[in-house]
């Protein structure tokens, strides 16, 4: 078993305290009709209730509140498809630093609009998550900017792992988690934590079954590159990079299944959520409903939690998507 030094129990309820007054303890809330449809007790965590929407929050505070005052005073620099970008943004503006956040042309108006709102400074590099780093890469270097990482970085991770100290409060019988997963910052933090503390927990990572990293790399047992296809599930896409040096290995050790959806599975699942739970959604948080919503067979327990982890979505493409799936 592969040890994470710069990864620890110790790390993660220190950075809980750290971020405590960013962010939101969010609630758990039982979902009547999938509990009803499994016959088991299912309930949702509603990281999209985080001040910015996403439970990126939680990495991006830890993660800037780690840094030492110098390097805060010189400023941040990050590469996102939104929501990551969105929280270095929100974090930022708390503490008065500057942030730069780079982009492809992929990300979609609504985020790139909320990060602006924000006050940071957004570029547009690129076709992809690729050429936006390399040029993210080089102006840190130059500027003597911090460069965070979305997913692969030790403080993200600890950040994001906060949500299943959490969870595993609220659902003291929790035997199945259910959560999306893209480059692995949230699914390594909360599968390191769950494993630690309480190991006979399953744990199922979904995903969008548009170029999915993750998916295509655990099961080739090695990092596969993959492209960066346009889908609902925006928050998902995007390759991981030859050097990942601690998600790709924390889910391949720590995540007992991964699972891939369909573009209209996620669609359904949005709408789905807006109607039945009351809850607006974007394409890569709804994957986990998806899974749910799904007649797939799974080894599913009796006590379910699925991590609803974005709100990201402009209401009218919503609403279009409403109109077109009836439920």
């Amino acid at each position: 078993m592969t040890q994470f030094k710069d990864i620890t129990l110790h790390k993660i309820y220190e950075a809980r305290r750290r971020i405590n007054s960013l962010i939101q303890y969010t609630p758990l809330v039982p979902s009547a009709y999938l509990s009803s449809k499994w016959e088991r007790n299912v309930s949702l965590k509603l990281e999209n209730l985080q001040p910015t929407g996403a439970f990126k929050l939680r990495g991006a505070a830890n993660a800037i509140l780690s840094l030492s005052p110098a390097e805060q005073k010189r400023g941040v620099i990050t590469v996102s498809t939104g929501n990551h970008g969105k929280a270095i943004a929100y974090v930022a503006k708390k503490l008065g630093i500057k942030a730069t956040i780079y982009i492809s042309d992929l990300v979609p108006d609504v985020k790139v609009n909320a990060m602006k709102a924000l006050g940071a400074e957004v570029t547009v590099v690129g076709k992809d998550q690729d050429e936006a780093t390399q040029e993210a890469l080089l102006v840190a270097d130059k500027q003597g900017l911090r460069y965070i990482s979305a997913f692969d970085d030790p403080d993200v991770i600890a950040g994001q792992g906060t949500t299943a100290l959490e969870i595993l409060e609220q659902s003291p019988n929790l035997d199945t988690l259910v959560a999306p997963v893209s480059g692995g910052g949230l699914m390594g933090g909360i599968a390191f934590v769950i494993k630690s503390i309480a190991p006979h927990i399953r744990i199922i990572g979904v995903t969008n079954d548009q170029e999915p990293a993750i998916y295509n790399s655990v099961r080739a047992g090695h990092i596969v590159q993959v492209g960066e296809a346009e889908t609902l599930a925006d928050a998902l896409s995007g390759p991981i990079s030859e050097d990942n040096q601690y998600t790709f290995e924390m889910c391949r050790q720590f995540v007992d299944e991964f699972t891939l959806v369909s573009e209209e599975q996620i669609a359904q699942a949005m709408v789905y959520a807006l109607h039945t739970e009351k809850q607006v959604l974007e394409g890569g948080a709804a994957v986990t409903l998806a899974l749910l919503l799904s007649d797939k067979t799974h080894q599913l327990g009796q006590n379910i939690v699925g991590v609803c982890t974005g709100n990201s979505v402009s209401m009218t493409k919503l609403l279009k998507l409403a109109s077109e799936y009836q439920l």
